[in-house]
């Protein structure tokens, strides 16, 4: 369980990113950067990281995307060895993230992600992938979106179906916004990875991630989100370590 708890750990940044912006596509030859600030307790354990992202619109129905999260330290609180072993290997690069996202209506897209191996078992997998379908409605003082997506790799930390849904509120150059994901874990007799799964740690597990958060415009190229996110189910709990709680601060520049 400790191997579990270690490994869904150190994904916490590529999984509490994955859900970049529900909004259609930008016009093409536009883009947007992001720099984010994030500090994450699974108490004994917590880590602060920092994360770059950029994407740009190739065309109007084409975006590329690129994700970088760095963790710049590790902490524990406990007085487990394994656990105090790993925790100086889980700092560093995590697993860069590569996006395509097509957009084919004026609601609808469908993107795939490539993430790629990081540092040592911060990222835990040598490398896996993601698919999935957006929808987004946009009124006068709202926005409502939705995704379903596939996770698919490792057989524990990242082998799972996701639904996530955001509703914002639109309020002049504040908007509030409720964030909610829903993660069912796939089973799988896939084997030992070299990490050191024992047979009740693969496959399974479902998971729900709770979300508040608040954007502010400065100006419509630059903006900031506060967020935070409470993470609960067998997915991401065991009996030593308790559930994630992740606070992140991110500044937007369109350009």
């Amino acid at each position: 369980m400790f191997k579990k708890a270690l490994a869904l750990f150190g994904l916490l940044t590529s999984m509490s990113f994955a859900a970049w912006d529900y909004l259609p596509i930008l016009p093409k030859g536009m883009g947007q950067a992001v720099a984010q600030f994030q500090y994450s307790s699974m108490d004994p354990l917590s880590s602060v990281d920092l994360v770059a992202g950029i994407r740009f619109s190739a065309f109007n129905w084409l975006e590329l995307s690129a994700i970088l999260p760095y963790r710049v330290t590790t902490s524990f609180d406990g007085d487990n060895e394994y656990i105090e072993e790993k925790v100086d290997k889980m700092n560093g690069i995590g697993n860069i993230t590569l996006g395509l996202r097509f957009q084919f209506t004026e609601t609808f897209s469908v993107y795939a992600d490539a993430y790629l191996p990081g540092e040592e078992t911060y990222t835990e997998s040598d490398f896996f992938f993601g698919v999935g379908l957006q929808h987004s409605s946009i009124y006068t003082h709202l926005i409502w979106a939705s995704d379903i997506g596939l996770i698919y790799g490792d057989p524990w930390t990242n082998q799972f179906l996701k639904f996530g849904t955001e509703l914002n509120v639109l309020l002049g150059p504040f908007v509030p916004y409720a964030h909610l994901d829903f993660f069912y874990g796939l089973e799988s007799d896939a084997p030992d990875n070299g990490f050191g799964y024992s047979s009740d740690d693969e496959g399974g597990g479902n998971g729900l991630l709770v979300g508040p958060g608040l954007k502010f415009a400065f100006t419509p190229q630059l903006s900031v989100d506060l967020s935070l996110g409470f993470y609960m189910g067998d997915r991401f709990s065991t009996e030593e370590i308790d559930s994630p709680t992740v606070f992140a601060v991110g500044i937007y520049f369109t350009f």
